[in-house]
């Protein structure tokens, strides 16, 4: 017992240097203007949510440290209901942060060689961008006709903004800004052109986990189209039970994922309970896949929302394993299923929706 015992302090010693060895310390020096002293500031990582560090505004100057066990971790420093906020990426070192009441996203970041790299790609979008706010702006008050010529012009910028990302992940294959960027839009851009981008990432980079997540997306996503027959998968549902999208029985299906962090998802849901009801009987069915990665809140959310059929996640946010399957990239997003298993529509929504049911179930 004895052995045992000391065996067992060793272990729990040595876990416990590895821990500490694994995760680095960051520390971020702030300076901030416009705000009151005694204001408070909070960091968090953009995703997943983790809430890491406060600290009360003292002579313009505030603290906020932390430990991460990764090369750099995006993140967000904001203050109360996120009145203010800049997101930043930060690194296991001394990082000088200068902010502006109000103006929080033109913070200056110091000390962080990610930051750097995604300041540049932040630079070289910068034209589109003003761009695409000013003909933003330039909507109110057009007619019908004018607003349909700026929203042309408007979509010809996002082609643009989608080959400066592009150029970026291919110019900088060491760069994890780069790995990051082809994670986000790789479901967007396809697995042709992820691919070649992807094949073109240093070792370093295709190791990382944003490198992973875009290798895991070109193994497992099916490029789902209408026509198609749909791909089965499992997760578990509001109880923890397994759930196989092949055991929802019903004539036509709707396959919704969505999440509760999702504002135009949780506006959609009372039209689609209403329609739920109004077609269940008739032998209408949905599954509802969430992209959350906090169950508290993905349960919360189905509460609330009176959410009355299965729902299930496996509680990895946007890199569900049935998100990267189907290659969503917005959210909601649905799928309609007829009892062939075949994928008739994409995307029905509120009196779509209604009106393709009332000639499948009439």
């Amino acid at each position: 017992m004895k052995n045992l015992c000391s065996r067992l302090i060793v272990l729990f010693l040595f876990v416990t240097l590895f821990f500490t060895a694994s995760a680095q310390k960051f520390n971020i020096h702030g300076t901030v203007t416009g705000l009151k002293d005694s204001t408070w500031i909070f960091l968090r990582t953009a995703t997943p949510e983790v809430k890491l560090d406060s600290s009360i505004i003292l002579n313009g100057k505030f603290t906020l440290k932390g430990n991460i066990d990764e090369k750099a971790v995006e993140m967000i420093i904001y203050t109360a209901n996120y009145k203010d906020y800049t997101m930043l990426w930060v690194e296991p070192k001394d990082i000088t942060v200068t902010l502006k009441g109000g103006e929080f996203r033109k913070a200056m970041i110091m000390g962080s060689k990610t930051q750097t790299e995604a300041d540049v790609l932040r630079s070289n979008l910068s034209v589109i961008d003003r761009l695409q706010d000013s003909l933003t702006k330039s909507l109110k008050g057009k007619s019908a006709a004018e607003s349909a010529a700026i929203w042309d012009k408007i979509k010809t910028t996002r082609n643009e903004e989608q080959k400066v990302y592009q150029n970026y992940v291919k110019d900088n294959p060491n760069s994890l800004i780069a790995a990051n960027v082809l994670q986000v839009y790789a479901s967007s851009w396809g697995k042709e052109k992820t691919r070649e981008l992807y094949q073109n990432l240093s070792a370093e980079q295709k190791s990382s986990k944003f490198g992973k997540a875009v290798n895991e997306y070109l193994a497992l996503n099916k490029e789902i189209k209408i026509g198609n027959k749909f791909e089965d998968f499992e997760q578990e549902n509001v109880s923890g039970k397994k759930v196989k999208l092949s055991a929802i029985k019903g004539k036509y299906i709707l396959l919704e994922f969505w999440a509760s962090w999702c504002g135009p998802c949780r506006g959609e849901n009372p039209n689609l309970v209403n329609t739920y009801n109004a077609y269940k009987s008739k032998g209408f069915e949905i599954l509802g896949v969430s992209a959350d990665d906090n169950k508290a809140d993905w349960l919360k959310a189905v509460k609330d929302d009176k959410l009355p059929w299965e729902n299930v996640s496996d509680l990895k946010g946007d890199r569900n394993l049935a998100v990267v399957i189907y290659g969503i990239n917005a959210f909601p997003t649905n799928y309609l299923i007829d009892e062939k298993g075949i994928i008739i529509a994409k995307n029905l929504r509120g009196d779509e929706l209604k009106k393709k049911l009332a000639e499948l179930l009439p």
